[in-house]
């Protein structure tokens, strides 16, 4: 049988590595591939590790880019790395894949997960694992994971309509612990918190602090429909902050900005290492940064809050994700500022970052 297109194929372990204990960690983004390499150094430096990354099918140069930033966040301590890009093909010779994985594998101590696409539960029923654990891979997969382990009689109907595929049912999440940046309202023998300490080890030297805030953008014109004044909120970031100068980061799945707006080639996360400075302060609006790069550089982070901007109709489970999300921001220490005047697009259809920096 010829093997799945875009599947990376490994030599089999080899007879000296089956006394040391063996890993998976199933990934599908920048920053869980990061939170992966995280844990893989905090718990099991000494162990085999192997990661998967599932490549989801995108356009072309967004595809591109991301698996750029997938790239760049791999570094060479892995035991075998597997990159599955998600084609159709692929997605139909899975249980061919799934079936090499467990060979080249076998029994493993723990099994992480950033995620529950079809192909990534499918391995959690076939690789044969004796601890269950998820990591952050942003508030949404793991806000889904959470209510999965809070509701264990209606598990699969409470996920049903956030993860695609159902032809493969979701794990039992109720013995899964969760290793997380986040303070979950959970029992603490539940929760594993990644305080980065690793990854902070890294940040050798006092880095020197510039006279400049970085605001890290979201496409929040495209996913909620919102058309935010950027060049108001700058300016309300730069007075808050004292700051003279604005490097404003577009999102991965942008396109455009305001003027000098620039794309990293790096995780965010990187940002101190590679620049070899940081700024008096990130700024956001509701991303994942606000939990992480405080904890790796100990820089304050400030919040626009969206939330009273939030279009009529607005789903109350919607907002209650947006309250949380700002709350555990607030708690963690982020700066929780109100955003300048913003307008919903009343036409009905969605703004787009080409429209907002018009």
């Amino acid at each position: 049988m010829t093997q799945p297109p875009e599947f990376t194929a490994l030599p089999a372990r080899s007879p000296m590595q089956t006394s040391r204990s063996a890993n998976l960690y199933l990934a599908c983004t920048p920053l869980q591939i990061l939170n992966a390499a995280e844990a893989r150094d905090r718990f099991h430096p000494d162990d085999d590790n192997f990661l998967v990354v599932f490549h989801s099918p995108r356009s072309s140069k967004k595809q591109a880019r991301l698996a750029e930033l997938a790239d760049d966040a791999i570094d060479h301590h892995w035991t075998r790395t597997w990159n599955l890009r998600l084609t159709r093909i692929s997605q139909l010779l899975f249980p061919f894949t799934a079936r090499k994985l467990r060979q080249q594998i076998g029994h493993c101590q723990s099994l992480w997960t950033g995620g529950f696409q079809t192909q990534q539960r499918h391995l959690l029923h076939s690789i044969p694992h004796n601890q269950l654990i998820v990591f952050d891979g942003g508030a949404g997969v793991l806000q889904s994971a959470v209510n999965s382990w809070r509701s264990q009689g209606t598990r699969s109907r409470s996920l049903k309509q956030l993860i695609p595929g159902q032809n493969t049912s979701l794990p039992d999440l109720s013995k899964a612990k969760f290793f997380t940046s986040y303070a979950l309202d959970m029992p603490p023998e539940s929760v594993i918190t990644n305080d980065y300490r690793v990854f902070r080890s890294h940040v050798s030297e006092k880095l020197p602090v510039r006279d400049e805030i970085v605001f890290l953008s979201q496409p929040l014109q495209r996913d909620l429909g919102l058309q935010l004044d950027v060049d108001a909120t700058i300016d309300a970031a730069l007075k808050f902050h004292h700051a003279s100068r604005c490097r404003y980061i577009l999102h991965p799945r942008e396109t455009s900005g305001p003027p000098n707006a620039e794309k990293l080639p790096y995780l965010a996360e990187f940002f101190g290492i590679r620049e070899g400075y940081l700024p008096k302060a990130f700024v956001t609006w509701m991303s994942s940064v606000a939990r992480s790069l405080p904890a790796i550089y100990g820089r304050p982070v400030s919040c626009f809050d969206i939330r009273p901007l939030m279009p009529p109709g607005t789903s109350a489970d919607y907002l209650r994700e947006l309250q949380a999300t700002y709350d555990d921001f607030a708690a963690a220490g982020a700066i929780i500022l109100p955003q300048p005047v913003t307008r919903h697009n009343s036409s009905g259809s969605l703004a787009t970052p080409e429209s907002s920096a018009a």
